[in-house]
């Protein structure tokens, strides 16, 4: 009879249903970051596929290597990696492009654990899907009984957290006491709290190196207000951060070994960067990173005010920037501007905000202007109508003649005698000339005039609204730029097609070849002759609602791939995307 029992529960498990009294099992769902392979017939080898966001989707092979396939096999409970494949080799998958540019080390635990561009970002199509074959796992099985079962959970945990949140705030038989304090605040602050729920935390390693009753901690006035919010996190791992308390709680996290706070707060850092439109909020996320040594955090700011540098430049908090902060944004080739002159007079109202006296610094940071990159006119009035002129008046004549010589000089023989790769000679991202702004939502084609009001009368505390100028729609729209940045062109111009698909259903409605992996998708199609000396490493602009930057992609082979959802975008977009800025950048051809 137990023999019996026995073979009927392997049987129930096995088609995976269990109902008594009150207790229901289910399969386990799909976790965010778990791991999946797909067309294949043998089970270690496939497409990789992983789960985020409430779906699958596959992983670009760029930079795909065996220690990626290593991480992704060892994850499945195989012993390891036998190869990694690109080139969608287990065939194209479908949905979105979930992991780009992923670069594992080999020790860590799971794909999504890796350093990657950001889930959702990236600049690929389902021909690029990477794929893994993992080395056969040495298996145990018992006779009758099949050797890999169906997995079931029983879940009653996620009251617990709000009963830890009473306990917290009832105090009673309270044990164990933080003692904080202040550096420049006399009072002190004692919270009483449970020592045999905080030994649960195993990232609170302070309590098993100290069996005193209590713990002193130091915490800078500005984030008094969000200690308790930090301690009760300890006892529910539940908390809630908003853009004000971030910096604090990430600080605290990272002093007192809360790992796991302290990595979402860092995640976190995207989705708070576009929130404050006056930017002060950027600078000083950007000063906590350098402060802290956080590079991650740092490039993420950069980044921000790099793709957003035009309203950055007509807000107070751009005064905020200290002479080695200044130097390293302008430094930057991915700086959003209405042109280089625009950076310029921006530069020039810093120093003259800044009362920088110190000719050593400002001709640093006039060695960041690309003056080559301005028309021969604009360098002539800039001469007539900058006070930076008058004080460096031996730079500006340098680098006049570094511009003189690019817009003079044809390639063949200037490329002999001058390095064209080097930043001076490297466009940044200009969209008066340069750009072209597309409304999907309206399907009615912009072209950017410039701001409501002028830089100075600039309204503080809000992102401006762009002017537009309305040209009708069509499925295809057509603008022309300068054929390349050096006045020798001055003649000649580029014609440029743009087109949006927001759908393969669109696309060959418009009766167009509809090839593309993954829509949305952008093209812009040159309807001109290049030539043999130029190439153009354009650009697709995603804008937020109207307001900002949040995603900037390359166009490949003439198509620029849309995040299908604004969530999966470098800054987080609330809405889907329906406003993209074109950008044209010419370079002389590098070999």
């Amino acid at each position: 009879m137990k023999e019996g029992c026995c073979h009927t529960g392997v049987y129930v498990l096995a088609i995976g249903i269990i109902t008594s009294g009150f207790i229901s099992l289910n399969a386990s769902a799909a976790k965010s970051g778990d791991i999946r392979l797909a067309g294949s017939s043998n089970p270690n080898q496939g497409r990789v596929e992983i789960y985020f966001g409430d779906q699958w989707g596959t992983v670009c092979d760029d930079n795909w290597d065996k220690n990626d396939a290593f991480v992704v096999c060892l994850s499945l409970g195989y012993a390891g990696a036998k190869n990694a494949y690109v080139g969608a080799a287990f065939g194209k998958g479908s949905g979105p492009i979930l992991l780009d540019d992923v670069n594992c080390q080999g020790n860590e635990s799971s794909l999504a654990n890796c350093k990657h561009r950001g889930w959702g970002v990236h600049d690929c199509q389902h021909s690029e899907d990477a794929g893994v074959e993992c080395l056969e796992p040495k298996s145990v099985s018992i006779v009758g009984i099949p050797s890999t079962l169906q997995m079931y959970e029983f879940d009653r945990s996620s009251d617990f957290s709000s009963h830890l949140n009473k306990l917290y705030d009832s105090k009673l038989g309270c044990d164990f006491y933080f003692l904080i304090n202040a550096p420049k605040n006399s009072s002190s602050l004692t919270i009483c709290t449970h020592k045999l729920i905080l030994s649960m935390n195993s990232e609170l390693k302070f309590l098993k190196e100290n069996d005193a009753n209590n713990y002193s901690m130091t915490v800078e006035e500005e984030c008094l207000p969000y200690i308790d919010d930090f301690i009760r996190y300890l006892y529910s791992r539940h908390i809630k951060i908003t853009l004000l308390s971030a910096q604090c709680i990430h600080k605290m996290a990272s002093s007192y070994g809360a790992k796991e706070l302290q990595e979402y707060c860092g995640q976190l850092f995207s989705h708070l960067l576009p929130q404050d439109p006056t930017f002060k909020s950027q600078v000083a996320f950007y000063n906590y990173a350098l402060e802290t040594g956080d590079a991650l955090l740092e490039e993420l700011c950069l980044q921000f005010l790099a793709w957003n540098l035009e309203d950055f430049t007509k807000s107070l908090a751009w005064f905020d920037l200290n002479i080695k902060q200044l130097r390293v944004l302008l430094e930057r080739s991915d700086l959003v501007i209405p042109s280089e002159i625009f950076l310029l007079k921006a530069l020039e109202a810093w120093t003259l905000k800044r009362k920088i006296s110190d000719p050593k610094n400002v001709s640093e940071l006039l060695d960041c202007i690309r003056f080559a990159m301005m028309p021969p006119d604009v360098l002539f009035e800039a001469q007539l109508n900058l006070t930076l002129y008058e004080t460096h008046e031996d730079k500006f004549h340098s680098k006049y003649v570094q511009a003189l010589l690019f817009h003079t000089v044809p390639f063949q023989k200037l490329k002999q005698h001058t390095d064209l790769s080097k930043e001076a000679y490297t466009p940044r991202l200009y969209t008066d000339t340069w750009g072209y702004l597309y409304n999907s939502s309206s399907q009615l084609s912009t072209i950017v005039l410039r701001f409501r009001g002028d830089y100075d009368n600039m309204r503080y505390g809000s992102y401006p609204r762009y002017q537009h100028q309305t040209v009708t729609s069509n499925p295809s729209i057509t603008f022309t730029t300068p054929k390349h940045s050096s006045s020798l062109y001055k003649s000649e111009t580029m014609s440029w097609s743009v087109s949006y698909y927001s759908s393969s259903e669109s696309c060959r409605n418009l009766g167009s070849s509809c090839s593309y992996d993954t829509y949305p998708v952008l093209l812009l199609s040159p309807q001109s002759n290049t030539g043999s000396d130029i190439q153009y490493e354009n650009k697709a602009l995603m804008v937020c609602n109207g307001f900002y930057v949040s995603d900037v992609q390359d166009f490949k082979n003439n198509v620029a791939v849309v995040p299908q959802n604004g969530s999966q975008s470098v800054f987080p977009c609330s809405s889907k995307y329906s406003v993209y800025r074109y950008i044209v950048r010419p370079v002389y051809f590098r070999k």
